[in-house]
């Protein structure tokens, strides 16, 4: 049973006593249930609405995906962080994934920027060189 048939079911059972109206806890009880329905309807419209919100997620998610497939499935990294501004890289072309030491921004090179030997942080700034030796 669902809340709103067990909260049925339940004032089926407090109208089946046939409790005196004019008794105190009789009225205790009314109060309970009607408090008990108004917590029952709040609920279920709150339970109607992350629904409705995890829908509008679920399609703002495969809408992004999308875009994300458009912005990067021709040059995307193997560490999936940002790329420095390159020429597209042949599919057989390795990337390396530099960390900023300044600002801890994550980047990937291709073979022929890390080649330059330098180049500066698109994050900070900061001047990031590459030792091709060893």
């Amino acid at each position: 049973m669902n809340k709103m048939e067990k909260l049925a079911y339940l004032k089926g059972l407090v109208e089946g006593l046939a409790l005196d109206e004019t008794k105190k806890d009789t009225k205790v009880i009314n109060n309970l249930i009607e408090l008990l329905e108004d917590v029952v309807f709040s609920l279920t419209g709150l339970e109607e609405n992350v629904n409705e919100l995890q829908l509008q997620v679920d399609a703002v998610d495969e809408d992004l995906g999308e875009v994300e497939k458009d912005l990067y499935d021709d040059g995307e990294c193997c560490c999936g962080s940002k790329h420095e501004e390159a020429p597209q890289a042949a599919p057989e072309e390795l990337y390396y994934e530099v960390t900023c030491p300044t600002c801890g921004d994550t980047i990937c090179l291709d073979d022929e920027l890390i080649s330059v030997g330098e180049i500066d942080c698109p994050n900070c700034g900061e001047k990031l060189e590459f030792d091709l030796e060893g």
